[in-house]
């Protein structure tokens, strides 16, 4: 499998229609056809079924959707960091954020913010949740995107999020049906959370303990793709705080009535360090996609600027 092909598979993904897919990568629909049977071949499975609106994926294309959409984001990250190096007398601008940070915006935020700001070279550092503000105090970074809470005597917020955290459930659990549901509802269920070495481990895992309901299963951030897997098979129930085009298909996302606990972050720099422009653009371009998450009469995520 090859860097184009899977791009190819992924646009067929979005557009759930070979014609508008193939039209908007500009290859014949049969071309795009046989990629993507070249796909299913290497995989020895299907990737695609029809259904009366077009087409959508598998369970194994599902698969392949998730973990190809993170390659892709690596692959122009690489490419990103190549070009810095051959252009090294351009502004530098280095973020670090913590990880899972990025659920909370679209899949491609990265590489649009880099290529709409071709005279800096933006570098991302990912770190653990809890070194992530360490890297920024240390001078590893210009600037970071970490969870709350931080440390206010050293370091300024130019952007505070607060979002809500949702139940992650397989389409075919019966909680799906639910408009929304209580943490009394998962009390029997298989449930995954964060691990202690997040800072939302404590205040998040006490309220569902507060209500007997105790996690089986501790993931870090990084690690969401397994509960993807497990959310998707219904073997678990899992939470998630973002955008939803990060989560598989064949789950549901439910509101939580009585879940008063938030997911918290801040785009964060030293209380001495002068905000240049391409951080005040960075800041614009992490509002606006989080504020986008919200839609029809739902407002799920808050954000605040200070600076």
């Amino acid at each position: 499998m090859d860097i184009r092909t899977l791009q190819l598979f992924l646009e067929t993904c979005e557009y759930k229609n070979i014609s508008k897919a193939a039209k908007n990568l500009y290859i014949s629909q049969q071309g795009l056809s046989k990629a993507i049977s070249k796909l299913e071949e290497e995989f020895d499975a299907p990737l695609f079924k029809r259904t009366s609106n077009g087409i959508e994926t598998t369970e194994y294309g599902e698969i392949l959707r998730v973990y190809g959409s993170g390659i892709i984001e690596q692959y122009n990250l690489i490419i990103h960091q190549i070009r810095i190096s051959k252009n090294s007398n351009k502004e530098t601008l280095s973020v670090g954020y913590a990880e899972g940070i990025f659920f909370m915006l679209p899949k491609n935020f990265l590489s649009n913010f880099m290529s709409s700001h071709p005279n800096v070279n933006v570098i991302f550092k990912k770190y653990p949740d809890l070194k992530c503000e360490q890297a920024l105090l240390s001078g590893e970074v210009d600037i970071c995107i970490c969870t709350a809470p931080y440390n206010e005597k050293e370091l300024k917020s130019l952007l505070y999020c607060k979002a809500e955290i949702f139940a992650v459930v397989s389409n075919i659990h019966p909680l799906s049906a639910c408009e929304t549901i209580s943490l009394n509802d998962l009390k029997n269920e298989r449930v995954i959370a964060l691990s202690e070495d997040t800072k939302h481990y404590g205040p998040f895992t006490d309220k569902l303990k507060s209500y007997g309901v105790i996690p089986k299963i501790f993931i870090n951030p990084a690690e969401i793709n397994i509960q993807s897997d497990l959310c998707s098979a219904n073997m678990a129930v899992g939470f998630f705080s973002g955008n939803r085009e990060h989560m598989p298909a064949n789950v549901t996302l439910k509101s939580i009535r009585d879940l008063d606990v938030y997911s918290n972050f801040h785009l964060l720099t030293l209380n001495s360090k002068e905000i240049t422009r391409s951080m005040d653009d960075l800041t614009d371009s992490i509002q606006e996609s989080i504020e986008n998450i919200n839609t029809g009469d739902t407002k799920n995520t808050w954000t605040e600027r200070y600076l």
